[in-house]
This record gives structure tokens, C-alpha cells and sequence, in this order.
């Protein structure tokens, strides 16, 4: 029974869609090509199911000869913290990859999210206070502690989402050694050039809001191709745009960024080097 040897864990909104298809990109790594996220370990109602529904995303036992690194990409595995002690049960060998995103940035783009995807209608500022997890997101030390806790260090990278677009080569490099590939991605640079998670806002919210959720319920019952094969076809545009997404104030940059300001000294020192990619203006 062929079961995942890697798992990127999240965080969410911090990059993991690129990743999927960067890790794609590689002959050597499988990914579950007919849905990014399984959420396996995370949904109380599929995590009650067998193994083999899970076992079903990935290769037959004859085919996974041909792959290096099989696995699939679920970014709130990160936050969830019934997650860790299910993952050790079921792949203790697993090993873990994390995307970390400045966690303002993270933030906001969490925000922008609920108003592309949700209709989402309070600002800014009353989403960060009111929505339970969304700055709380942005606290991975604590998230990325109890995957060391059960796994150890050896089995977690951690990138850099600027990082990773700023120096593509060398992180892809890092990534290819830890999930042990014969050898690094051909065009590093190519592929983080490629156009990922449009931030077009719909116009009719209640048309896409019904669509999106028929396209989970395909998903849901097996008929992930369908859903995507919409997506490349240009559905979603039918849907119209908003010409004028919500920007991040200075004020509320700044509040968030003190905020967090203890958060990333204390990953700093989890990581052993500052991350000064985070010490710029970023954008959502």
C-alpha cells in the first residue's frame, strides 16, 4: 500500500499553491494531480474513513517505483493541533515541508481571500479583530513546535516564502536535497514566474459563492477534474471583476507589525537566522 513519504503542511496563504505546482514540475515527486488539498487529516468526517480512500490519491504499488517523493499539499495541517499526533500515527516516517509567509502579509491576503471567495463586507480591521484564526495564523513558532515535538528537526524544512522568490535556485536546491531527489528542479526560475491564485475579486459574489460550492461537492464525490478542467477553461471569469481590490493602511501595517514583532524574533531563533526578507514592505 503506496502512502505519502512527504507532506507539505502550510502555512495557509503563505505560497502553497506555487509549491504544489513547482513540486509538480518534477518527474521525480507525485502529487495528487486531480486535487491540491485532501485535507485528510484535518476533516473529522474523512479521516473517519478508511486508509484506502486516502490511499487512492496516489500511485498503485506498480507505478510508484517511478517517484522519488510521493506526497500532497494541505496548508492547515500547519494550524490545526489535532493534526501532528494524527500524521505521526498514520506516516511516521513522513517527512514535512512548511511555507511561511510574513505573517502581515499572510494576514491580509487571508483577508482578501474571504472577500474574493466569501463576499466578505467588514474591513480590514474588524476581520483581523473578529475572525477567530486570523492572526493567529500568523503564529507559526508555536504550530511548527509540536511537528518537532513528535517528528524532530530532521523531518521539517521550513522555506521562506520571499525567500523562495527571491533566490528560487538555491531554495529549490535545499528542497530537492531534504525530499532526496537525484537532483534539483531544471528551471527554478521559470516556474516561480508562473501565475498563480489570480486576486481578481468577483463582481456577482452570490453567483460565484453557489459555484465554488457546487465545486466542492464535485470534488467531494470524486469528480476533481471536472472543477478543473472549469478553472482552465476560464469559468471564473465569467463572474466578472471588481476594479478596486481593499488595500493595507499603514496604520494597520504597522499595528500588525508590532503585533508579530516577538512571533518572528522567537521563529528567528527557532530557524537560526533572521529572516531579513521580512524586514521589507511586502504586499498581499
Amino acid at each position: 500500500m503506496i502512502l505519502p513519504n512527504f507532506l507539505v503542511i502550510g502555512g495557509q496563504r503563505c505560497g502553497t499553491t506555487l509549491l504544489h505546482t513547482i513540486l509538480a514540475a518534477h518527474d521525480e515527486v507525485y502529487v495528487p494531480p486531480r486535487r491540491k488539498e485532501i485535507h485528510y487529516f484535518d476533516y473529522e468526517d474523512r479521516f473517519a474513513r478508511s486508509l484506502d480512500w486516502y490511499r487512492a490519491f496516489f500511485p498503485a504499488d506498480e507505478d510508484a517505483g517511478r517517484y522519488r517523493a510521493i506526497g500532497e499539499v494541505t496548508p492547515d495541517y500547519l494550524f490545526e493541533p489535532k493534526v501532528p499526533p494524527r500524521i505521526a500515527q498514520v506516516l511516521p516516517d513522513c517527512r514535512l515541508v512548511a511555507v511561511l509567509r510574513n505573517p502581515v502579509d499572510r494576514a491580509f491576503s487571508g483577508y482578501l481571500h474571504h472577500v474574493r471567495a466569501f463576499g466578505e463586507r467588514r474591513s480590514f480591521e474588524q476581520f483581523i479583530e473578529q475572525q477567530e484564526d486570523a492572526k493567529q495564523r500568523g503564529f507559526y513558532t508555536e504550530q511548527l513546535q509540536r511537528y518537532l515535538e513528535l517528528f524532530g528537526p530532521g523531518k521539517l524544512h521550513i522555506l521562506i516564502f520571499e525567500e523562495l522568490l527571491r533566490s528560487p535556485a538555491d531554495n529549490l536546491r535545499g528542497l530537492a536535497g531534504f525530499l532526496e531527489l537525484s537532483r534539483p528542479w531544471r528551471n527554478p526560475q521559470e516556474l516561480i514566474g508562473t501565475p498563480i491564485n489570480s486576486g481578481a475579486t468577483p463582481r456577482f459574489h452570490t453567483a460565484f459563492r453557489k459555484a465554488r460550492r457546487l465545486g466542492e461537492v464535485l470534488s467531494e464525490i470524486g469528480l476533481d477534474r471536472a472543477v478543473t478542467l472549469a478553472k482552465e477553461v476560464g469559468l471564473p471569469k465569467l463572474f466578472g471583476t471588481r476594479p478596486d481590490p481593499p488595500r493595507l493602511s499603514a496604520e494597520s501595517r504597522d499595528r500588525l507589525r508590532e503585533a508579530y514583532r516577538s512571533e518572528i524574533a522567537a521563529l528567528e531563533q527557532l530557524l537560526g537566522r533572521p529572516i531579513a526578507a521580512w524586514q521589507h514592505e511586502g504586499s498581499a
